[in-house]
């Protein structure tokens, strides 16, 4: 009898009174009013909003912060490669408790992983779920808007005399493939900046490509007559693709190495909050 009176009250207190509900371990009852309050157009995302880490990959921004006490990860992207995520961690943030992926055909936010205690009852899923598109849509423009510090380069203001032998000037009466080539310049030198950090092999295939490769590539297309240039334009296109290709391998191993890097930072901002809330129930 008392197992039947203690799941009863268990099941009112859920229903009508969330205030006690098991999921306030993780986001108090005021927070997720406050989230309602936001979802209504009530009061704005940005006011309680705090971040803390924004880095630039090479798709996309990663941003660390706090809405409220709540502390977040969002992950926008620069293009389609990537689905916009955000991540909650609680308050304080012990350990996930949802993930909120963009639905890039409905677009709007879907829980790809959500703790029981907020699947359990609808209506906390849901104001996490629209509270996600609101704090997402803020943090687009946040992004846009801001001067970010990190240095982007471009092929205009990196100085090598080695670019000097890419110009070609048959692509100036193809304008689509003449905008390809001015995007595969800058984005080999965006990798060459980089040499430093590349694999011994890398390095060499790079700068072979850009000393040997692609200007003999050039002089030998450049020899040919005006017909034969456009007879052979695909040779070109194929080249242009291989040339992409391998500069995407580089670009791939450039993200990978911020994400690790990233994800080691974010294992250490766990353990740092996991031991101050063991030191704050010690104090207890």
């Amino acid at each position: 009898m008392d197992n039947l009176y203690s799941s009863t009250l268990e099941y009112l207190e859920r229903a009508f009174m969330p205030h006690t509900s098991e999921y306030q371990r993780y986001i108090d009852f005021q927070t997720m009013r406050d989230m309602k309050q936001v979802i209504k157009e009530k009061r704005p995302v940005y006011f309680d909003l705090e971040i803390k880490e924004l880095a630039e990959m090479n798709k996309r921004y990663i941003l660390d912060g706090f809405w409220n006490g709540i502390f977040f990860t969002a992950v926008l992207p620069t293009s389609n490669t990537f689905k916009g995520t955000i991540e909650y961690y609680g308050k304080p943030p012990k350990m996930l408790i949802g993930r909120f992926e963009m639905d890039e055909e409905r677009r709007h936010f879907s829980p790809t992983f959500l703790k029981e205690e907020f699947s359990r009852k609808k209506v906390l899923g849901d104001t996490l779920r629209d509270f996600s598109g609101i704090l997402f849509t803020y943090l687009n423009t946040y992004v846009n808007d801001m001067d970010v510090s990190i240095e982007t380069t471009t092929f205009e203001d990196f100085e090598n005399p080695i670019f000097e032998e890419w110009e070609f000037p048959f692509l100036e009466k193809h304008h689509d493939l003449q905008k390809e080539w001015a995007s595969l310049k800058e984005r080999t030198a965006n990798q060459f900046k980089r040499l430093d950090e590349l694999d011994v092999e890398d390095q060499y295939a790079l700068e072979t490509m850009m000393d040997k490769d692609v200007p003999d590539f050039i002089a030998s297309f450049h020899r040919l007559s005006d017909e034969n240039k456009e007879n052979r334009k695909h040779e070109l296109v194929e080249t242009m693709y291989d040339l992409s290709r391998f500069i995407e391998t580089l670009e791939r191993k450039e993200e990978e190495s911020y994400a690790q890097n990233f994800a080691r930072s974010k294992g250490i901002i766990a353990s740092k909050y996991n031991k101050e809330d063991e030191n704050f129930l010690s104090r207890k």
